[in-house]
């Protein structure tokens, strides 16, 4: 059997996958360094990978034949992190439907004690690529690259406070170097790159003094962004309350355009 040529951010962050007989396909996560932030808490975000192309994969392989998906909206809620020991993660997929639109998958990431720690949901739409969708299709499983770190180091990923906002109030940034691994198979950033650095970007913003920990992700992507050089993402409080707050965080083209625009809720008293 030849080896998967895939060099992409799922063997970066150590996801691998198995397909059973029956057609369905089992997702591996490491837990480790790589769902740490900067502020040493549990990041939601080092889950944004495995839902997305775990959840994403289940929408790929029912595309119409020769077309190609992409990602146009996910969802993470965090239920719980980890229990202390738990050496992996997987992901359980239930398959919705196709409204002629967008393909749709939901489903949970459990630990392996079976235990769900978080759901999520992954919309696609296909369309005509410039890749070959059949010939990727018969890429074999690729073996683990965990790339060492926690996870704004996985995600080549630096964090800037500014305090520009409405009213002075106050703003991160975050820039993703342009590494290709981050890529997905087209060349531009991995949505689950995009999902996971708006996530660790968006906690950012809220006071330190607040015991922060995501309840949910919400993302829109609205056309591609290349990774031909870095990528600056920005985060801007919406609500900034004592028990919890919501955050938005945008990415930019060169014309100013909104490429993805994500949502994340924090919870945790001051």
């Amino acid at each position: 059997m030849r080896e998967s040529q895939h060099n992409g951010p799922e063997p970066r962050l150590g996801l691998t996958f198995s397909e059973n007989p029956d057609g369905t396909v089992n997702w591996h996560q490491p837990v480790s360094d790589q769902f740490v932030d900067p502020s040493g808490r549990f990041a939601t975000g080092g889950l944004a990978v495995l839902v997305d192309s775990g959840l994403g994969a289940e929408n790929h392989r029912r595309r119409p034949s020769g077309k190609w998906t992409v990602t146009t909206e996910l969802r993470l809620d965090l239920i719980g992190a980890p229990r202390e020991g738990s050496t992996g993660l997987g992901i359980r997929a239930d398959h919705l439907g196709h409204d002629g639109h967008c393909l749709t998958t939901r489903g949970e990431v459990v630990d392996d004690d079976g235990e769900v720690i978080a759901s999520g949901l992954v919309k696609t739409m296909e369309f005509a690529a410039g890749v070959d969708a059949e010939g990727y299709d018969d890429e074999p499983p690729w073996p683990s690259a965990l790339e060492p770190g926690t996870l704004t180091e996985v995600l080549c990923l630096t964090l800037s406070e500014r305090g520009d906002g409405p009213g002075g109030s106050r703003v991160v940034e975050g820039v993703i170097a342009p590494e290709p691994t981050l890529a997905n198979p087209l060349g531009n950033l991995h949505g689950g790159v995009f999902a996971a650095a708006a996530e660790v970007v968006g906690a950012a913003v809220f006071p330190h003094e607040r015991d922060v920990s995501s309840s949910s992700l919400d993302v829109r992507y609205v056309r591609q962004i290349p990774l031909v050089q870095p990528v600056t993402i920005r985060a801007e409080v919406l609500h900034d309350g004592r028990s919890w707050g919501i955050s938005q965080v945008t990415t930019r083209d060169e014309r100013g355009r909104v490429s993805a625009v994500a949502t994340v809720t924090v919870y945790g008293r001051r």
